[in-house]
């Protein structure tokens, strides 16, 4: 693999974070391709998303699939807060 990118999120929240990282190891234990491959970790309260690809259109489709997926679990997780759910994690409401 040719080219690589590396995603460091901070993540305030521990059980968020977590909730991240649950939710992304599937797709990097599994890839859809053998162009491309991520490696999802925390690093305390870091989110460190590291993605190998063969092509630059593989790595940039990564990239978009990832930073897409890591949207819409914010998003959820906002919603179930405003629906008077909220998601509280060691360190307090998310």
């Amino acid at each position: 693999m040719r080219h690589e990118a590396v995603l460091r999120i901070p993540v305030p929240d521990r059980k968020l974070a977590q909730a991240f990282l649950a939710a992304l190891l599937p797709e990097a234990e599994k890839p859809p391709t053998d162009r491309l491959r991520a490696e999802v970790r925390l690093e305390g309260p870091v989110l460190v998303i590291t993605m190998r690809a063969s092509d630059t259109s593989s790595l940039r489709a990564g990239l978009n699939s990832y930073m897409s997926w890591l949207k819409a679990i914010e998003n959820a997780c906002s919603v179930a807060g405003k629906a008077g759910r909220p998601l509280r994690g060691s360190d307090g409401p998310v």
